[in-house]
């Protein structure tokens, strides 16, 4: 099961569109976390954003409700991945 919904991708898309900049500038990784002897299935993890053009990267808390794209548009808002 992927850590990333298709609907946060898409939420992650859009915020860098209308941030200004280039969707293709970006990419998202994500790493889940080794699941427990309880869980068949890591529910939590990270997400690294990396901007391509400039070397930035940032990593987020990720997993189900996870804020992480309301997180990366306000970093992006506050040129934390440099400007457009």
């Amino acid at each position: 099961m992927p850590l990333i919904s298709k609907s946060e991708m898409e939420d992650f898309e859009a915020a860098i569109l209308g941030a200004g900049f280039e969707s293709d500038d970006f990419n998202a990784v994500e790493l889940e976390d080794e699941p427990t002897a309880k869980v068949q299935h890591a529910e939590t993890g990270t997400v690294t954003v990396h901007r391509l053009s400039n070397d930035e990267a940032i990593t987020y808390s990720a997993g189900h409700l996870s804020p992480w794209v309301s997180e990366f548009e306000i970093d992006l808002l506050e040129d934390k991945f440099g400007q457009p």
